[in-house]
């Protein structure tokens, strides 16, 4: 007879942050966007999306939330999130043999409500690059 495994907490947040992503990646190809790249790392941060819409190289930023305890899903992308965010695009682009016409920073926000339930909202130019980072 097979044991009942409990996962933790971290478990837990792992596995709905991979279903966020596979969700969101669906979502954004019908919105039109080609993807490019998933989870794309550097030593200063992680790029969750690269992708391109139209003429425009969008880094996106992918945030899964089961609850809006704290504020929901947009709530979680912080100032330090978009600093590390802003530098793992910037080492993305000195790699490219070509600079795109354009860059973009989306954000994919999803909350998940009981059971399969959820909201997915996209924020095109959620937020910029400063001259801070």
């Amino acid at each position: 007879m097979g044991s009942l495994r409990l996962f933790t907490p971290n478990e837990q947040r792992r596995a709905l942050g991979q279903r966020g992503e596979r969700l969101a990646r669906r979502f954004l190809a019908e919105q039109g966007y080609t993807i490019r790249q998933a989870n794309v790392r550097f030593p200063v941060g992680e790029i969750d999306v690269v992708a391109q819409e139209a003429e425009v190289l969008c880094f996106i930023e992918i945030r899964s939330a089961s609850s809006s305890r704290w504020g929901g899903a947009l709530a979680s992308i912080t100032d330090r999130k978009r600093r590390r965010l802003i530098r793992a695009a910037r080492w993305y682009l000195a790699r490219l043999s070509e600079l795109p016409p354009e860059t973009r920073f989306d954000v994919v926000a999803i909350d998940w409500g009981t059971g399969a339930q959820h909201t997915i909202e996209l924020i095109r130019a959620a937020f910029t690059a400063d001259e801070r980072c």
